[in-house]
This record gives structure tokens, C-alpha cells and sequence, in this order.
């Protein structure tokens, strides 16, 4: 059998564990990995059993074996790596969020439709079983007509460098907002009509904890707490007409539980033992994305992926909180409507036009 060849760059946290999971899957391999450090690139691909390791992302993205791309590096680098291996002609999967804006996010993907490469956003969410199951029961209407949507999701991550600066595009909205954010949208099959949100600063000027409620169309509503600086139980609940649903682990689904309006449990559905870790469903999607000649994935569409960060940047154009970083002035100089949603956008454009 042969398998498809994938190339990593960066060697981080989230690098090592898509290392841990191709390597348990079959018909697939990392067969190089790339660092800006020759050194820290050779001892993980030795850690990992890597055939290549570079000293350099150029060198990645242009060796010939390499057939997919996954960016695994820092979320102020995403996009001009993704450029990298657009450019190189190589299929790219980007880590979420795909950027820190909805400008750099539109170049990116502008770029990949002119090239004709496949490009796509690896928000493991989408593509979770218990995620997908949850769906069907509620548009099954198992639990009636969605009514209220609620979820939080929390850690301690002040001791992480990268999510604490505001170079490093960081924040609690960007690192954890997009997986309840994704759920929520999700699940209504909509942006908000209207929203109203507020967030309490790091000394260093990201958001730590943000609130943002939501109203639908038809009367239903949805509540998102986030956290970087305590656990929360990073629930899931969702209430309908005639019972609610309970999803354990909004970023890696592991329970989903369904009770009727007497608090009975008529239905649980649990992860699947054969499942590696979680991350093996977006490399089986793009590879037989790119195998067929797909630009993108049909769990995460184009659409998908510009929608979500159009919502992130109002958030955080309401909060009035910026990066030193490209891009960054033209969401900072645009129009501050702080309870107006930016639409889900009919077509990609096919060029590049109080602390704690």
C-alpha cells in the first residue's frame, strides 16, 4: 500500500500530536517535517520516525514527495505559511483559526482558488463523529425546536507565551472561542441576527474572559463563555421544545446525552473506541478532497472558514482589540457596528484585492 505523504511545519504541541495520530493510521505517513531551527526538525522527526527534517519551510514545501501540507505553527503565522505552499504548488491544511483575520484569511484562500491548490482549514470539530450524531438527532427534532443554545469553554493557558501576546495573536476568542462558536453556528445553521458582547483584558492586552450572547432568527438564542484564565466544564447544552441535549467537551467531543422534559436520559452516545485521537478525520477528508480535485472540504467550505472570522473580528472590533499585525488596520479604521453581524458571504472573491 502506498501512503500519502504528509509535511509538517513547526514542531510545537499540536505538530507532535498529528505526528502521534498519522502514525497509527494506516495509508498514511509524515514523511517530512520543517522547523526555522535544523536541529529542533531533526530531533523530531527521530522522535517520530520522519524520513525528512528541514531546517527551513521553503525547503518543506518544495520537496516533491510531500503531498500535503499541514501548518502547525503559531496562529500570527498561519497564513504566510499557507502562501508558502500555495505557492509551491502543494495542498495545504492550516491549523484554526486559519488566521487572525478575515483580510489575511480571504488573501490566503483567493490565492488558492487562482493557483487551483487545495486549501483548507483543520478545525477538528467539524469533522467529529459525536458532533455529526448530535446534529442528526436534533434535526431529527429527538429533543423538538431548538430554543437556546448554551456552552463554555475554559482553561488556565496563562502560562503559555504565545496565547498571552498580543503578536502572537492570542486570546481566549481565537484559541477556544472557535470550537463552541463552530458548535453554535452549527446547530442553528446560521450567524445571529444580533449580538452583545464584553470581555476583560490581560495586562497584555488580549481578551481572558469574553461573554457573547446571540439572537437567531425565529425567536432562539445562544450564550458563549470563554475562559484562558480558569476550568469551566466545557459543556455543550442544548434546549429545544420537548427535552435538551448535553455534548461533554465541546472541543473534542467524548458524550452526548439526551434527556426528555422529566430529566429522563432516553439516549447517550459515546466515543468510539476505535477512534485515534480525534485529528484522523481532516487528513482522510483532504486526502480524498485532493485525490478527486476538490479546493476545499465539505465539512469546512471557503464559506465556512470567512464567516467565522468575519464574526471574530466584529467581536473584536467591538472590543476594540487589535494586533500589531498586517491587516490589522484596515479591521482597526472599518466601521464599528458592535450588534451587526457581517453576512455569510455569498462567493470568495477569486483574487487578492479591565485586566486581570
Amino acid at each position: 500500500m502506498i501512503n500519502f505523504k504528509i509535511g509538517i511545519l513547526g514542531t510545537g504541541t499540536i505538530a507532535e500530536k498529528i505526528a502521534e495520530t498519522i502514525a497509527k493510521l494506516d495509508a498514511f505517513e509524515v514523511y517530512a517535517v520543517g522547523s526555522r531551527d535544523a536541529e529542533k526538525a531533526a530531533i523530531f522527526a527521530e522522535k517520530f520516525n520522519i524520513t525528512k527534517s528541514y531546517g527551513s519551510y521553503d525547503e518543506l514545501v518544495n520537496d516533491p514527495e510531500v503531498e500535503l501540507v499541514y501548518v502547525a505553527t503559531p496562529n500570527q503565522c498561519h497564513a504566510d505559511n499557507a502562501v508558502l505552499a500555495i505557492n509551491a504548488g502543494k495542498p495545504v491544511l492550516v491549523e484554526k483559526p486559519f488566521s487572525y483575520n478575515n483580510k489575511t484569511t480571504q488573501d490566503v484562500i483567493a490565492l488558492a482558488r487562482e493557483k487551483q491548490v487545495f486549501c483548507a482549514e483543520a478545525n477538528w470539530l467539524r469533522f467529529s463523529p459525536l458532533l455529526k450524531e448530535a446534529y442528526k438527532i436534533t434535526e431529527a427534532k429527538e429533543i423538538g425546536d431548538i430554543r437556546l443554545i448554551t456552552a463554555n469553554l475554559g482553561y488556565d493557558l496563562r502560562m503559555r507565551e504565545r496565547l498571552i501576546k498580543a503578536d502572537f495573536a492570542g486570546g481566549a476568542l481565537l484559541d477556544l472561542g472557535i470550537y463552541p462558536l463552530t458548535a453554535v453556528f452549527t446547530f442553528m445553521n446560521s450567524l445571529p441576527a444580533a449580538v452583545s458582547s464584553a470581555t476583560v483584558r490581560l495586562s497584555t492586552g488580549v481578551d481572558a474572559l469574553d461573554t457573547i450572547q446571540m439572537n437567531f432568527p425565529n425567536g432562539k438564542a445562544a450564550s458563549v463563555l470563554l475562559s484562558m484564565v480558569n476550568q469551566t466544564d466545557n459543556r455543550l447544552t442544548i434546549y429545544g421544545t420537548e427535552g435538551r441535549l448535553e455534548i461533554d467537551n465541546i472541543v473534542h467531543p467524548e458524550e452526548v446525552r439526551v434527556y426528555n422534559f422529566k430529566n429522563e436520559m432516553t439516549k447517550k452516545i459515546n466515543l468510539s473506541d476505535k477512534e485515534i485521537s480525534g485529528y484522523e478525520y481532516e487528513f482522510i477528508a483532504a486526502r480524498d478532497a485532493i485525490i478527486i480535485g476538490k479546493p476545499e472540504l465539505p465539512d469546512v467550505t471557503h464559506k465556512d472558514t470567512i464567516s467565522l472570522l468575519n464574526f471574530t473580528d466584529m467581536l473584536r472590533r467591538a472590543w476594540q482589540i487589535f494586533y500589531p499585525l498586517p491587516g490589522e488596520e484596515t479591521l482597526k479604521n472599518s466601521p464599528n457596528p458592535a450588534t451587526q453581524v457581517p453576512p455569510i458571504p455569498r462567493d470568495v472573491p477569486n483574487n487578492n484585492t479591565k485586566n486581570v
